[in-house]
């Protein structure tokens, strides 16, 4: 689904996080006071402006309020931050989300009206230890609250085993949905007997940490 997105700060962060929405097909909206950077990305976005997200008339002349999202990418400046999500509360944006660089950071936002606060580095760093943690666990998608497809590369323990065989929903509440087999295209599992091999890749559902159990 299509969605109006204003990110604002195009700093390394700012300016990938841009893009990769836009390529999604979202009609994102890219502001920064610098006018190299919005030179930089103006053809890979909706439209980039140049202007100052802490001037409270300039946020409202963009209608930055009629957006689904903002995003502030903005965390090398805290004070700029704390001003332009001021600013946005005020003038009743629909949701924001605040990049921080520390806990603390991420705490103080949050009590001024931030709705979500993103730490990617601590998040970066999770990922990879989990990765090396859990070599067989190749990518985690949150869906909401409640459900994650998770992918999973098959392990030497089950490989030569069917799903029928393995019986991941009764012992464990793990559905298979999705197996790629080396060499082959992706596919909805659609027969359950089929031999798993090892380093297939699954895509399932299930509780986080019985999907480790097995696949681990």
């Amino acid at each position: 689904m299509k969605r109006d997105i204003a990110v604002i700060g195009l700093g390394t962060f700012g300016e990938a996080l841009s893009k990769k929405l836009y390529d999604a097909g979202n009609n994102v909206l890219a502001i920064d006071t610098n006018s190299d950077k919005i030179n930089h990305i103006k053809d890979y976005v909706t439209e980039a402006i140049a202007a100052d997200a802490t001037n409270e008339n300039i946020l409202m002349e963009l209608n930055i309020n009629k957006v689904e999202a903002v995003i502030l990418c903005m965390s090398n400046n805290f004070e700029n931050l704390i001003l332009s999500l001021t600013y946005l509360k005020k003038i009743k944006a629909k949701k924001v989300y605040a990049k921080a660089n520390t806990e603390i950071q991420k705490e103080i936002l949050l009590k001024i009206g931030a709705d979500e606060v993103i730490l990617p580095e601590k998040e970066a760093a999770l990922q990879l230890a989990n990765k090396l943690d859990r070599p067989n666990i190749k990518e985690i998608f949150k869906i909401d609250d409640e459900i994650e497809l998770i992918e999973v590369k098959v392990p030497p323990s089950i490989a030569g085993k069917s799903l029928t065989q393995l019986d991941l929903r009764k012992k464990y509440q793990i559905t298979a949905l999705i197996l790629k087999k080396n060499g082959e295209k992706t596919n909805v599992i659609t027969d359950p007997n089929s031999i798993l091999e090892e380093n297939d890749i699954l895509l399932v559902t299930g509780e986080k940490d019985e999907v480790v159990k097995v696949f681990s």
